[in-house]
């Protein structure tokens, strides 16, 4: 009673609508949803950091995954370390690589110019060309949130690709650079080690940051939502599933 008073007070007094919920919990997948997999990223790493135990599960249960790689990574050495050899070769070599531990079974590189996405002309129009050709049933895409250039560039147009795409799709948004507001998690703690191999392949960018031990914050903060893993990754789901 006493807690009903105070609410209707403090609502008063402020304008405050306590009536409001907070977001529902995240749904725990007990596994990804079965179908066609697309992952589109701004940089070779990002798959592997952002759903890297998404693919893996998608992968050891049949399910035939896709990646595209939109920009050609070729500012990830600002400091000119790998200066004199064929640097977008070896970012490629590096997905690659990633992509074997993690299941990948066909890759893509697009080659927009590094940092310049926000740039790129009908990269919308693109997008919803590999939409209407590849017909996947769940596309892994950058959120609207991020606070990289690219990862939004590509965010915002993979948003408006999606919502011109009529058959139904889980739209499932990752987080690198920002988190999102999840709607739906999933356990990786039984394939984190092949998640961290994965980005081990990554040399070049590991060279600059420690993605290793920033994934591994972020994906283990996630457990909050489900104690019993160790490591967790989160997903906001668009409005076109």
């Amino acid at each position: 009673m006493w807690g009903s008073r105070l609410k209707t007070r403090f609502a008063k007094r402020d304008g405050t609508d306590l009536s409001r919920r907070p977001p529902d919990r995240p749904q725990v997948l007990a596994a990804p949803p079965r179908g066609r997999v697309l992952v589109v990223v701004p940089h070779h790493d990002d798959e592997a950091i952002g759903s890297g135990g998404a693919i893996i599960l998608h992968s050891d249960q049949g399910d035939r995954v896709k990646v595209v790689f939109v920009t050609d990574g070729a500012a990830g050495d600002a400091l000119g370390y790998y200066a004199g050899q064929d640097y977008l070769e070896l970012r490629r070599e590096e997905a690659r690589r990633a992509g074997t531990i993690l299941g990948v079974r066909e890759m893509v590189f697009w080659d927009y110019p590094d940092g310049r996405l926000a740039e790129a002309t009908g990269l919308a129009e693109r997008l919803s060309s590999l939409l209407e050709a590849d017909r996947p049933d769940i596309v892994y895409r950058p959120s609207t949130l991020e606070i990289h250039p690219d990862h939004w560039a590509l965010g915002v147009a993979a948003e408006a690709a999606l919502s011109r795409y009529r058959p139904a799709i889980a739209d499932f948004r990752y987080e690198i650079w920002a988190t999102v507001q999840p709607s739906h998690i999933i356990d990786i703690s039984a394939v984190w080690e092949r998640k961290r191999k994965a980005i081990e392949q990554h040399e070049t960018q590991l060279r600059y940051n420690n993605y290793l031990r920033m994934v591994e914050g972020l994906n283990a903060y996630r457990t909050l939502y489900l104690p019993s893993a160790r490591y967790v990754e989160a997903y906001q789901l668009g409005s076109g599933a």
